[in-house]
């Protein structure tokens, strides 16, 4: 708790020294050796202010998506997202992780010099929150203090999490089809993200200060009734990460993740007027077009490596990513118009009946796996009383 309380209060401070972004003051806080309350909290100000939901994003005609050319409040809403990303880009550190400082306990940390914050502790993303509640001891690979000098190291701890939830979990819905689709998902989006994905060009930096939560939700950025931005709260789970992570935010047309990742066109749709933003707001402050030059190779190489950004980071969303974006555009294949089975049974069936029988030992851990699962559908229905309890499906 204390290691998040100090990262948290570091990067509200870095970020309000350096950046004009609206970050909440601190009034006062406490770690948890001496704390009145028993417990470190942070008391900090309160800010007037609506969600985009709250606001109508993409519910109301002011807010209707952009397609080709944005309505004026959309179009407001970018030129803001944009002078976001823009700062955190600019904030570069030499590793990956969590900001801090050398002697928390001396003068306050929304006080202290913004120069003496450096990246000094783990990488604490809402991914590993979730597998420490479950119980799954992220930790293990993840000890307190750890940082990480190269993208490639970060990713591959990434990826470890993807396994450390699909060996630990006992609930992955991993039947005879799920579970094969799952392993088979998994183990090729391993082998893109180190293959082909990670810019090796960058492996040993640049490294962004970036939002923990900006990517997948709005809720955190708050505006006032002219949808003018008063407040960028929730910063807890921010980090240190490498700039190729650094991607536009899922949430610009509304859509859910499945749905863009098989129209991956909607998204780069909405991530165009963005990055004319991102180009008009450089221009205007005389700096390098980086940010809207790395955003527009990232779309010319392949579109949609928000959806990818998110999978990585987040290991629930890599199943849907793969088969629903990444298997088509690394087989070339199309998703049929008409029935799926008959496609299915052509093309899928027999990559999955080969993936299987390559590996003895995929087909005992799925075995394992699904021994776990029949167990827990048992627990579940005897602790929550239910009369029925939940099945494997065959294929």
């Amino acid at each position: 708790m204390d290691e998040k309380v100090e990262a948290e209060l570091a990067t509200m401070r870095y970020v309000s020294a350096k950046t004009t972004i609206p970050v909440p003051k601190v009034h006062a806080y406490s770690f948890s050796h001496g704390s009145p309350v028993g417990t470190a909290f942070i008391i900090m100000e309160y800010i007037e202010g609506q969600s985009l939901q709250e606001l109508g994003f993409r519910k109301v005609a002011d807010f209707d998506a952009t397609y080709y050319k944005p309505t004026r409040l959309t179009k407001s809403l970018y030129d803001q997202l944009a002078d976001v990303y823009l700062q955190l880009r600019q904030l570069e550190f030499p590793s990956v992780g969590a900001l801090g400082v050398q002697n928390p306990d001396g003068i306050p940390l929304h006080t202290r010099n913004p120069d003496e914050i450096q990246v000094l502790h783990r990488p604490l993303s809402i991914e590993v929150a979730l597998q420490e509640f479950e119980g799954l001891d992220p930790g293990a690979k993840l000890p307190p203090k750890t940082t990480f000098s190269t993208a490639r190291d970060f990713a591959e701890f990434l990826l470890w999490l993807s396994d450390n939830e699909l060996e630990k979990s006992p609930d992955m819905l991993m039947d005879q089809w799920g579970g094969r689709n799952i392993l088979y998902a998994r183990h090729y989006f391993r082998r893109f993200i180190l293959d082909t994905w990670l810019d090796s060009n960058a492996n040993e930096g640049p490294f962004v200060l970036m939002h923990g939560d900006i990517l997948q939700h709005p809720n955190n950025l708050l505006f006032n009734k002219n949808v003018q931005l008063v407040g960028v709260l929730d910063w807890e789970f921010s980090y240190v990460m490498p700039a190729q992570f650094v991607v536009p935010p899922l949430w610009l047309n509304g859509m859910e993740l499945k749905l863009l990742a098989h129209r991956p066109k909607w998204h780069s749709q909405e991530v165009k007027p963005l990055i004319a933003s991102v180009k008009d707001r450089e221009a205007s402050l005389r700096m390098l077009p980086r940010l809207s030059q790395e955003w527009v190779k990232m779309e010319l190489e392949m579109p949609f490596q928000t959806g990818i950004a998110v999978a990585l980071l987040n290991p629930g969303a890599i199943h849907d990513i793969f088969w629903w974006y990444l298997f088509y555009h690394n087989t070339h294949l199309k998703y049929p118009e008409g029935d799926f089975e008959p496609f299915y049974k052509e093309n899928i069936r027999p990559l999955l009946e080969r993936f299987m029988q390559e590996s003895p030992e995929r087909q005992s851990f799925l075995q394992r796996k699904q021994a776990e699962q029949l167990q827990f559908f048992k627990d579940e229905k005897s602790y929550f009383k239910r009369e029925r309890e939940r099945r494997l499906i065959e294929e």
